[in-house]
């Protein structure tokens, strides 16, 4: 962290990211200043208002050192050593006991035994047993489905901690090299290479390209999937099953890939095998495909699928999303290998997944619910890696809408995580940055070719060959890695000013002499906001809630409406009188309504009428009008109305959170009963800042 970033990091910072404790923070800090001290190399410096900076002449150093570092100064996290442990444990085709895992992991025989028992616990969860007998060792015993499922999980959970970036580029000096080459001795550089030429092999004859954390997995995958093959463990396949997928273009793609794997390993590949491997492609997450592979018929329902998402996403967003068609096309590029990752039971961990539940909350919750036809075909529930990747593609043109780069400086972006995080990132940066231009957005392939113009790059990997500058950034930043990104670009720029960083700890520590403390987290929370007000245009917009917005002045009680367009007149009234929106507004709202339909009741007796923030939005505000008779906006008697609401959005993201709170009340049926049943606008604040607070 302190090599890649350019000014102070935080020890708050630092804790969270790493996910350790304050003490271990200074513990570890103390090793590294040791360390650098060997070396003849400057401490970390540290500055109690703003954290710690490693001075430019180690920074400078260090990459050169690294080499120097012993295994035995490497340590994994409990995670890592399970998962290592696990593959190793199915994939080696030799007797395995403790004292292998102790040169490979470097740790106790007594942390092995240890991690042992996290390892059996966890394999139970897959309907699998570890064994053990005094000649072979340590094994894995269930069907052979739920063992490569596992393979799957664990894979993912090794190469997305950075190991297959490491092993690609082979350079043993990164740390994790050391042992994820350690379950891989096949895979030399020169081998690598063969399995990397098949596997973009298939690519060029299905017109697709898949991400490049993609074909290093599949790599991975295939090569152990080899190892159990050779030991006489053959996947099982129904038969009619077998037949479909013989059909498929890209059973074609992967017997060439199988041929391959032949003449590499020496081993005869099945048909089964074949089969499944062919599912695997299937289920790749692709950065482009064209044209689209696979049935007519199944293709269309795709298409429908995807149209029926953007539709739901806009209607529970209450946005209008641009570029539509586009915006669908990709949609089912994303959707088509999901579909049988889904069909086929091979999960796909989402690295990401954490980071788009907690920063983009609003997105996920509105992207769960807009899936649900997608749900409808594949016959279940997505899990939350699934709706992770689909929020990413939603929360990307979300962002993209009414961004346009001023064209003063050029870069590129080289996204290893596919088109949705690509998208993500490219939003991000343009809304960062209002003085560049982002001319391309590559894989990490893609880039090994580029020859276009640009000033910098921003990657998700390293770059050694670069000949510009490179930021290395994750798909989706925080707060704090943009204003570190920030003050890079600057110093690349050559403007020394760096960002004033309040003391917030400093504050809290004066405060904690004097007062007691009983909401720490939400202090500090109040204090970077206010501390941040210099610098709030790098900052994520604040967003109100529900009962922020929707205040005793904004509701409307009546008797009854003429019909709906006077119901949508009367709702606005309160938000047009006070110089919310214009009547334009109101006009359009009810043009939509005549075009599309009566889209806009979202629960049964709710409406929310809305248009785009350009047809007249003066400033964020929602209204309510609450009817004793039901007003028709069809025949249908599930279109008979109560509650209309009227909402005005400034752009597509500020009201999110409110509409969240909203959709959760409107879910909850004691809660719309409730709704329903109000009579006076007190009744219906009520409610509303009940829906709120949960």
């Amino acid at each position: 962290m302190l090599q890649k970033t350019v000014d102070h990091v935080s020890i708050e910072e630092v804790m969270q990211k790493l996910k350790i404790s304050r003490r271990t923070v200074y513990y570890d800090m103390d090793k590294i200043n040791d360390w650098l001290k060997n070396l003849n190399l400057p401490a970390v410096e540290y500055v109690r208002s703003v954290g710690y900076y490693l001075p430019d002449e180690s920074r400078k150093n260090i990459p050169s050192m690294a080499d120097g570092v012993p295994k035995e100064q490497l340590y994994l996290s409990l995670r890592q050593r399970i998962a290592l442990m696990a593959v190793y444990m199915i994939s080696t085709t030799d007797p395995l006991f403790v004292y292998h895992y102790t040169d490979m992991l470097q740790v106790s025989r007594g942390t092995v035994l240890k991690d042992l028992q996290y390892v059996r616990e966890e394999m139970k969860s897959f309907h699998l047993e570890v064994t053990y007998d005094r000649k072979n060792g340590y094994g894995v015993s269930g069907e052979e489905s739920d063992i490569r499922k596992t393979v799957t999980h664990y894979l993912g959970q090794i190469i997305g901690e950075g190991g297959w970036k490491q092993l690609l580029y082979h350079n043993p000096d990164l740390p994790f090299f050391d042992f994820t080459q350690g379950l891989l001795p096949e895979l030399s550089k020169e081998r690598s290479h063969q399995l990397y030429t098949l596997i973009n092999g298939s690519e060029e004859a299905l017109g697709v390209q898949m991400t490049d954390e993609m074909v290093y997995s599949l790599s991975v995958r295939f090569l152990i999937y080899v190892r159990r093959i050779q030991r006489g463990d053959i996947i099982s396949i129904d038969g009619e099953e077998q037949r479909v997928l013989c059909r498929m273009p890209e059973y074609g793609a992967v017997e060439r890939i199988s041929k391959g794997l032949e003449r590499l390993f020496a081993v005869v590949i099945p048909e089964q095998e074949v089969c499944y491997f062919t599912m695997h492609i299937l289920g790749a997450r692709v950065n482009k495909a064209q044209p689209m592979t696979g049935s007519d018929g199944m293709n269309e329902k795709l298409r429908e699928t995807a149209k029926e998402m953007t539709d739901a996403f806009q209607r529970h967003a209450c946005v209008f999303l641009p570029n539509k068609d586009d915006m669908e096309h990709q949609l089912m590029i994303h959707l088509k290998p999901a579909y049988y990752r889904i069909l086929y039971g091979l999960g796909l961990d989402n690295p990401m997944l954490d980071i788009i539940r907690t920063k983009y909350r609003e997105v996920f919750d509105l992207t769960r619910r807009a899936a649900a036809p997608f749900e409808k075909l594949v016959g279940r529930k997505l899990n939350d890696d699934e709706i992770g990747y689909l929020a990413m593609h939603f929360g990307g043109w979300l962002r993209r809408e009414n961004t346009k780069p001023a064209e003063r400086r050029k870069a590129a972006i080289v996204c290893v995580n596919g088109i949705s995080a690509s998208r993500m990132l490219k939003s991000q940066l343009e809304s960062l940055f209002s003085a560049l231009d982002i001319t391309a957005v590559l894989s990490l392939r893609e880039y090994e070719t580029f020859r276009g113009e640009a000033d910098f790059i921003f990657s998700t990997v390293p770059l050694p060959d670069s000949h510009i500058p490179v930021f290395i950034v994750n798909p989706i930043l925080s707060d704090k890695e943009k204003e570190h990104l920030l003050n890079q670009i600057n110093a690349l720029a050559g403007r020394k000013s760096r960002t004033q960083t309040s003391s917030v700890q400093a504050v809290l520590d004066i405060v904690r002499k004097y007062a007691e403390i009983t909401d720490e987290a939400g202090l500090m929370e109040e204090l970077n906001c206010y501390m941040s007000a210099g610098r709030a245009w790098m900052l994520e917009k604040p967003k109100p809630s529900l009962s922020d917005l929707l205040t005793g002045d904004m509701i409307t009680v009546k008797e009854q409406a003429a019909d709906w367009r006077a119901a949508i007149r009367t709702a606005a009234g309160p938000l047009l009188n006070q110089g919310y929106i214009e009547n334009r507004y109101v006009d359009e709202m009810i043009a939509k309504v005549e075009v599309l339909g009566p889209y806009i009741v979202v629960a049964p007796g709710i409406a929310i009428a809305h248009a785009k923030p350009q047809d007249g939005v003066l400033r964020l505000g929602i209204s309510l009008l609450q009817l004793n008779r039901p007003v028709s906006f069809s025949k249908e008697s599930r279109h008979q109305v109560h509650t209309v609401l009227v909402l005005a959005s400034i752009d597509s993201e500020t009201h999110l959170k409110a509409l969240s709170e909203l959709t959760s009340l409107l879910r909850a049926p004691e809660s719309l009963a409730r709704l329903k049943q109000a009579k006076t606008k007190q009744q219906i604040l009520q409610q509303i800042q009940f829906g709120s607070k949960n």
